[in-house]
């Protein structure tokens, strides 16, 4: 059985209809834009972030120029032999080495110049190195091995060798320190060409 609308019904059904037709096409219009105008709003807020960190960093820049012209200042130089060449640069460790050693009550028995290695490279501080022989009491060898490494320029100490000067036999008598006979290596760095650090 079928039943018939009235004229009012079928006009409110067909409102209805349209009504919920234009909803429709409206839905399908307004949501997708909605998602694109949250995912440019993201968007926004992420690159309005990082303006604002970009723009710290910028505003740090005169002082970190600041910063750098005063470690330029420092003179990174002072770390390496003053030497312009391998034979002037290993004089001038034989020299500081020899000081240092007879300012802390050492005695040095020998010392030579070894010949740098070439090992193909050019560019870079070049090595010196220099053996070294000498006798100490224990105090002072500590004293000497501490201003050795903790000197400018910097030195670095390498193969150390401490032998007993006495034999097996060998009684203490007091107010009286044993020497011991200390062989090393000690080497520095130099600027070839007395460039910059």
């Amino acid at each position: 059985m079928k039943r018939r609308l009235s004229p009012a019904q079928s006009r409110a059904l067909a409102l209805l209809l349209l009504l919920l037709v234009v909803s429709a096409a409206v839905a399908a219009v307004a949501f997708p834009t909605w998602l694109l105008q949250q995912r440019y709003d993201s968007y926004l807020e992420d690159y309005t972030d990082r303006l604002k960190r970009y723009r710290r960093v910028a505003a740090l820049r005169p002082a970190i120029e600041t910063e750098l012209k005063a470690v330029e200042a420092r003179a990174g130089r002072q770390y390496y032999l003053k030497g312009a060449s391998p034979a002037s640069s290993a004089a001038e460790l034989q020299e500081l080495v020899t000081q240092i050693i007879e300012t802390n009550k050492g005695r040095i028995t020998g010392s030579q110049a070894l010949t740098p290695k070439e090992d193909g490279k050019t560019a870079g501080p070049a090595k010196a190195t220099i053996s070294v022989q000498m006798n100490a009491s224990i105090i002072p060898l500590l004293g000497i091995l501490h201003t050795l490494e903790t000197t400018q320029p910097y030195l670095f100490v390498d193969q150390l060798s401490v032998r007993a000067s006495q034999g097996r036999t060998y009684r203490p008598v007091a107010g009286v320190e044993p020497e011991y006979v200390v062989q090393f290596r000690v080497s520095g760095f130099a600027l070839a060409g007395g460039g910059k650090p």
